[in-house]
């Protein structure tokens, strides 16, 4: 013995599943344009220098240091600071602002 209605429920079901999934694939915000966080490294502050990877605290001030007495345009700039090489440098690369002009 089966309800007549028990069909009715299950595409009732469904149907709601279909609507919540259709409303978590559409973006959440409209119109917002997300743009990569990227640093600039002779302006940046201490917690800005940390979103780099590999980069830490003791690192980040190291190169707040460097940069009193060097200028900072491309991220090669960095590779004189004490810690960091050309493969650490090549790791962040695509996270820091370049200057016009400076490549």
């Amino acid at each position: 013995m089966s309800p007549i209605g028990l069909p009715y429920v299950f595409v009732f079901i469904l149907f709601c599943f279909a609507l919540i999934a259709i409303d978590f694939a559409s973006p959440m915000y409209q119109g917002i344009e997300a743009k990569p966080l990227r640093v600039q490294l002779q302006t940046a502050l201490i917690w800005e220098l940390e979103i780099l990877p590999g980069v830490g605290p003791k690192m980040a001030q190291r190169i707040v240091e460097y940069r009193k007495h060097h200028i900072l345009r491309t991220p090669d700039n960095l590779i004189g600071v004490f810690g960091l090489g050309k493969r650490k440098v090549e790791h962040f690369r695509r996270f820091v602002l370049v200057e016009e002009g400076a490549e």
